[in-house]
């Protein structure tokens, strides 16, 4: 398929190339110099090769096929989750935007809501574009480990195994937990993303050995940067959840004492709970971008759990 541009930028169309095609690596790169940390290494690995991803490329009329544009989705619960809307920097602006959109459009189930975040540049647009529902909207907050685990006074005796740790019942147990607090089922998801090197988790128990709180950090940016994002943390209490964070603190501390930490809280749920404990620690918010619905789509599960949600494209929960 032949698309040569007003602007005379020719390029041919792909769509669903395979993981293992060098499109991924091309994208990757460039989402990395993007600096959306929201989207973290976690989705730059898992997004190529799960199953309910979805992609619609512009690219280069050489045998080389370069990198010109995508649009990449995830389908799953009704929903399509557009998790990247990407040009390369010299093909913007030219109208190929428009025509990878409206492809992707095209290849949406009728019966699924379309979903994104939009960073706050592009809202406007995007509201106008397909997406005219308003959700809730992302802040980050950003501070040094060594700075988090100061914040945190240390607790004793908190019951808690780091993920990696667990037996496979206490797995089965995790993703349940996952599962009743945002009412998807997300197994094959977490099995992937708990694979991945860069990924470290902990739960807390209660006196009865069950999950009272999960919480995960994954490097996010490119790999020098040394910057985790800490999602999710579902809890089953604000106390709980502190409780968590401070647990988590020392976990983090020890393995990376001189990283940069970055909380991305949605103004939904127990969200609003840890923005007002971030800002009376000073730390200015930062808006990393509004979740944008073409449609309705309520919020499932118990929002009272969800203090971070997991923010995470390959299987959205809020």
């Amino acid at each position: 398929q032949l698309k040569n541009g007003m602007s005379g930028v020719e390029y041919d169309i792909v769509e669903n190339p395979e993981p293992s095609s060098h499109l991924w690596k091309q994208w990757k790169h460039l989402v990395d110099i993007e600096g959306w940390t929201s989207d973290d290494n976690s989705v730059t690995a898992i997004t190529p090769s799960i199953g309910s991803t979805r992609s619609v490329w512009a690219v280069s009329k050489t045998p080389e096929q370069n990198f010109v544009g995508c649009v990449i989705w995830n389908e799953y619960d009704k929903i399509c989750f557009m998790g990247f809307f990407l040009l390369a920097p010299e093909h913007r602006g030219k109208g190929v935007g428009s025509v990878i959109w409206d492809i992707a459009i095209s290849r949406m189930p009728a019966d699924h809501v379309l979903g994104l975040r939009g960073v706050p540049s592009m809202v406007e647009k995007y509201k106008k574009k397909a997406t005219p529902v308003v959700g809730a909207t992302l802040e980050n907050y950003k501070m040094k480990v060594a700075e988090y685990h100061a914040s945190m006074e240390k607790l004793s005796g908190d019951n808690f195994k780091l993920v990696n740790h667990l037996t496979p019942s206490e797995w089965n147990q995790l993703v349940e937990y996952d599962s009743s607090v945002n009412g998807r089922s997300r197994g094959e998801f977490l099995e992937r993303y708990y694979k991945l090197p860069f990924v470290f988790g902990i739960v807390l128990f209660d006196g009865h050995h069950n999950i009272i709180a999960h919480i995960s950090a994954v490097k996010t940016s490119q790999k020098e940067e040394n910057v985790f994002k800490v999602a999710p943390l579902y809890a089953d209490s604000p106390s709980i959840a502190m409780s968590a964070l401070r647990v988590f603190s020392g976990v983090m501390y020890e393995m990376h004492p001189d990283a940069d930490v970055i909380f991305h809280l949605l103004n939904i749920g127990s969200g609003p709970f840890l923005q007002s404990f971030f800002r009376s620690l000073e730390i200015i918010p930062h808006v990393s971008g509004v979740t944008l619905f073409s449609g309705d789509y309520p919020n499932k599960g118990d929002l009272s759990r969800v203090f971070i949600a997991h923010n995470n494209s390959c299987h959205y929960d809020y």
